[in-house]
């Protein structure tokens, strides 16, 4: 009877130090973060099956190199019509989580993530979404390039401890800090008299828009410390989400030096510059060929990427001796090469009217 007790009293004490040591290693293989609203979220040490929701969240796990852990993708992200879309082709075979802007827990679920990253969230969308389907959310933040840098670099960082990446952010936001620093560097000693004023038009904001979407804080123009007539519009008509936009009276009275236009409202801006309209007549820009086509940087929130190669290509248009070296196909290629592991000038430019002057007014 002592030997039988014995042997129960060995077994349940393995038992014991079995499950407990089951726990321990359970333990240690879980971190908690604090994500960007301040929530606390415990995950897997190690991520094998990401998912991201809401604008920019996908590229923002992009960024962080990594695509072999994306378990699926948005409905409007298997449009392949954005940078990290492009570089990263095998994503459209990817099923399918939902629609934009927040995906379906049901869908979601079938592609049995082990996180979800979610932008443009608050609390109660976080904490929902992690309630219908079981799995942590991580919500971040794709904040506007020109005016919140340090809060972009924060979510960078973020991802960067939870995907083991911290290497990869180090070098993505030294790269970044590099190029506004050689931007300010070319630029900073320029007199304000010898600037010329300067305009964006056609920025989108959830779609297409013409001539009167602006950009107060165009980040391309703030690098290049370049005089922007829409600056001095007042901050509280200003957003970053909703856009600004302003009359085609003020563009007039404005009458900047150079105009240019996001491509992805050229359609509309061109429909805004008919020959007859009184607006194209008051106008120099329209007349002196000063009117040049750059990146559609606001796709589905920024592509932060395409902000930076259109800060070169504006730079060698309005300073073309200060810029002399910069070829902007090698720079761009460097730039997305950085973020997106593809060099993609030729993708980028070869059906369309980027990076080169337009004339409005003969455009078929």
């Amino acid at each position: 009877m002592k030997k039988l007790l014995f042997i129960l009293f060995v077994f349940v004490q393995t038992l014991f130090l079995s499950c407990n040591n089951q726990q321990n290693q359970k333990a240690s293989n879980t971190r908690v973060f604090t994500d960007v609203l301040g929530r606390q979220v415990a995950l897997p040490d190690t991520l094998t099956r990401i998912v991201g929701v809401r604008a920019s969240a996908l590229r923002m796990l992009l960024y962080m190199d990594a695509a072999d852990k994306i378990a699926g993708i948005e409905d409007i992200e298997h449009r392949n019509d954005r940078p990290y879309v492009l570089a990263h082709p095998e994503l459209l075979e990817l099923p399918t989580i939902g629609p934009m802007m927040g995906g379906d827990a049901e869908l979601i679920l079938k592609a049995r993530p082990e996180a979800i990253f979610m932008t443009y969230a608050t609390i109660e969308d976080a904490d929902r979404l992690q309630r219908q389907t079981g799995i942590p959310v991580v919500a971040i933040d794709a904040t506007e390039f020109g005016t919140a840098r340090d809060t972009l670099f924060s979510t960078f960082k973020l991802l960067g401890k939870i995907l083991h990446k911290k290497a990869r952010t180090d070098s993505l936001i030294h790269f970044i800090n590099q190029n506004i620093t050689e931007l300010n560097q070319r630029t900073h000693d320029i007199p304000d008299e010898l600037k010329p004023d300067v305009y964006i038009g056609g920025v989108p904001y959830s779609g297409a828009h013409g001539i009167t979407s602006t950009q107060p804080y165009y980040p391309p123009f703030m690098f290049l410390n370049a005089k922007n007539v829409a600056a001095q519009i007042s901050k509280e008509m200003y957003s970053h989400v909703r856009g600004t936009y302003i009359d085609k009276e003020q563009l007039m009275l404005w009458n900047p030096e150079y105009l240019f236009i996001d491509e992805s409202g050229l359609f509309l801006v061109k429909n805004d510059l008919l020959p007859a309209n009184t607006l194209t007549q008051n106008l120099d820009v329209i007349q002196n060929g000063n009117t040049h086509v750059v990146m559609p940087y606001n796709n589905y929130a920024t592509n932060y990427e395409l902000v930076l190669t259109n800060a070169w290509y504006i730079g060698k248009v309005l300073y073309p001796e200060r810029f002399s070296d910069i070829n902007i196909k090698e720079k761009t290629d460097e730039i997305t090469r950085m973020f997106l592991n593809a060099e993609m000038y030729d993708t980028l430019t070869s059906t369309s009217a980027i990076f080169r002057p337009i004339n409005l007014l003969n455009m078929d």
